[in-house]
């Protein structure tokens, strides 16, 4: 992934762009974002497609919260009228899919830059993004700890999938969250070991060409355009 073609500043900013374009959840932006991202996935070979899965699968609950908020407190005309007020709303059930499309987008895109930037080049490109911001040295804290907490985000994952699945003999109600807290907290203790014992390769951050500057802006206009529509 390293011959990836864009400049690592200009990725993060175009998917900056792009998650605002899915925050806004419409229709034919979620399509485009979708069908963008599908190419860009295809370009470069399905990277740790597998990863891309879990992460997906570990929100469930949280996306089935978002369709059950919106569902069942949206107005609108009920999906089963027999069940009246219990009854989730067709225009909820589909601003409910609308978020989740969008967030599943999100999450992909987010996922899609951590694979095709290597670890220095994306320290590098933040220390450039926040150079207007904070101080030199600021601005080298901020990038390591942003990249090192994107990173932590699927080791925790699996860290609380693996507690919840360990029985703690006859422990129930709060003895049994306390356990899995504990196996949780130990185990983000280690990972954290793990990441102070990692070393980082920062390389001097150099500016992008110019003309890579177009594809957020062209981005940005295209999204504009299709949410006027």
């Amino acid at each position: 992934m390293n011959n990836y073609p864009l400049h690592p500043l200009v990725r993060i900013v175009v998917l900056l762009v792009f998650i605002a374009g899915m925050a806004l959840a419409h229709p034919l932006l979620l399509i485009g974002g979708a069908c963008g991202l599908l190419l860009a996935y295809t370009l470069a070979g399905f990277p740790a497609l597998g990863g891309l899965l879990r992460m997906v699968i570990r929100l469930r609950w949280l996306l089935v919260a978002i369709l059950l908020v919106y569902g069942w407190w949206t107005p609108g005309e009920l999906l089963w009228p027999a069940l009246d007020r219990f009854s989730p709303t067709l225009q909820g059930i589909g601003f409910g899919l609308i978020r989740i499309v969008a967030l599943v987008c999100i999450v992909s895109a987010v996922h899609f830059l951590l694979q095709v930037t290597e670890r220095g080049q994306l320290v590098a490109a933040l220390m450039l993004l926040s150079a207007p911001f904070l101080g030199p040295l600021a601005r080298e804290r901020f990038a390591v700890r942003v990249l090192l907490t994107l990173e932590a985000v699927v080791p925790v994952q699996a860290m609380l999938s693996a507690a919840l699945q360990q029985k703690p003999g006859q422990a129930r109600g709060l003895s049994r969250l306390v356990f899995h807290a504990n196996n949780v907290y130990s185990g983000v203790l280690a990972q954290a070991d793990k990441s102070v014992s990692s070393v980082i390769d920062i390389s001097e951050p150099d500016a992008p060409p110019a003309v890579q500057w177009l594809i957020p802006l062209l981005l940005a206009v295209l999204i504009g355009f299709l949410a006027g529509l």
